[in-house]
């Protein structure tokens, strides 16, 4: 292997092993989000290596913008159909699903938000996670402070005349405080009792007249979504708009 290669397999390692040094367990979607760079050594640390990937910083805000601002424009015509997908009311309902599933986490029972989120991903979020959770006598801390974006990635729109089956994904950043932590001498086992800024991507989908929680992924992919081209029937609406 040349010398160039070597150094450029070495810094792509080094890039890995700090992304991914933090395992994830715990929060909704059952990950916690890693702490790495929140640290003073992280921080450090983190500071060469953004000027490093700034290019790489560079295209993935350029991509996301775009692929935000026309998903946007897409959701407004689509809109004048179902007023569910005006950009308005559309952040409120993701808002509100988003800040009861915090809570049902919290509180250990994702029977409280059945009506927000469809039955397999609510059963798995409660069998895989909290209810293991518990026989291992730990407890997750899953607590919001505050929801600071909610931007729609990537539409998969069907031709259905109202809609149903269409699917969003959101990158969602918000304010959280996520941990896990041993019930009975309440020592933390993994994550830390602080607030911090994290990013998510939530899936909803519209399903009979209502948007509902299909899946959670990190924020890491956000570029990924971002680069997919929106599935969007061309609809001619009333005012004459087509869809595209």
């Amino acid at each position: 292997m040349k010398p160039k290669h070597k150094n450029l397999l070495l810094i792509i390692l080094i890039i890995g092993f700090l992304f991914y040094i933090d395992p994830v367990y715990a929060g909704p979607g059952g990950t916690i989000a890693k702490g790495l760079f929140k640290t003073w050594w992280g921080k450090l640390i983190l500071a060469p290596l953004c000027i490093v990937l700034f290019p790489l910083i560079a295209y993935t805000y350029t991509v996301e913008y775009f692929a935000i601002r026309k998903s946007k424009k897409q959701l407004n015509a689509l809109g004048t159909q179902n007023k569910e997908f005006m950009w308005l009311n559309l952040e409120k309902n993701v808002k509100n699903i988003f800040t009861r599933v915090y809570l049902a986490w919290e509180r250990e029972d994702m029977a409280e938000v059945s009506e927000y989120m469809n039955h397999w991903y609510r059963q798995n979020q409660q069998t895989v996670y909290l209810d293991k959770w518990k026989r291992e006598n730990l407890k997750n801390v899953c607590q919001l402070d505050k929801i600071n974006s909610v931007k729609p990635l990537y539409l998969e729109i069907t031709n259905d005349k109202n809609l149903e089956g269409s699917k969003i994904a959101f990158l969602i950043s918000a304010n959280i405080k996520d941990y896990l932590k041993d019930r009975t001498t309440h020592q933390i086992i993994q994550g830390k009792n602080v607030y911090g800024d994290e990013e998510k991507i939530w899936v909803l989908e519209y399903t009979e007249g209502k948007w509902l929680l299909d899946d959670i992924q990190e924020g890491t992919y956000s570029l990924t979504f971002a680069k997919l081209k929106n599935v969007v029937p061309e609809i001619r609406l009333h005012q004459g708009i087509t869809v595209k």
